[in-house]
């Protein structure tokens, strides 16, 4: 999977969850920028995690902050499963 595809899968998560696209920049915090509560992010994360085939254990997940956290995250979670 590229990063253009990781890219494009979460953009098609968040605005499944009601973020309009032009919010979605790799800063944008998930509470503060884009008003995610906890019950959003815990069904964020839930959506990552069956979109992307991987496990995010939640001492990882709460250090995720922004946009550009998440993707990075993914990032090295796919690209480390498609090396093994």
């Amino acid at each position: 999977m590229t990063l253009s595809q990781i890219n494009n899968r979460l953009q098609e998560i968040l605005t499944n969850i009601g973020i309009h696209l032009t919010a979605l920049t790799d800063q944008a915090n998930f509470s503060r920028d884009l008003g995610l509560d906890s019950l959003d992010l815990t069904d964020l994360m839930l959506q990552v995690e069956i979109s992307f085939g991987i496990r995010i254990p939640d001492e990882d997940w709460w250090t995720i902050q922004t946009v550009g956290q998440l993707k990075n995250y993914i990032a090295r979670e796919v690209i480390f499963e498609q090396n093994v």
